[in-house]
């Protein structure tokens, strides 16, 4: 599965394991992720596909300003992930 900008996932390795992140850019076989947070936009967190599980969700509004203009703010991040987690939450 590729990785898209604006895309959803999920640690699964290393101190971060099952936190949820948005992908801002990816070069090569490494993700930059942010979640506004502990990992914000300005130090993204650096990690390798293999670590991440790819949730094929992905939000509209982030993956079109990283395309338009390169960048988010945390502010938008964290309200992206809110959005995101709180559906999660409200399939069961």
């Amino acid at each position: 599965m590729d990785a898209h900008p604006g895309e959803f996932v999920y640690a699964t390795a290393g101190r971060d394991k099952g936190k949820c992140f948005v992908i801002l850019y990816a070069e090569n076989e490494y993700l930059y992720l942010a979640d506004g947070r502990a990992r914000k936009v300005s130090t993204p967190k650096k990690k390798k596909v293999k670590h991440v599980e790819m949730t094929g969700d992905r939000d509209e509004f982030i993956m079109a300003k990283l395309m338009q203009t390169g960048k988010v703010t945390n502010k938008e991040i964290r309200y992206s992930l809110s959005n995101y987690l709180g559906d999660q939450s409200n399939d069961d």
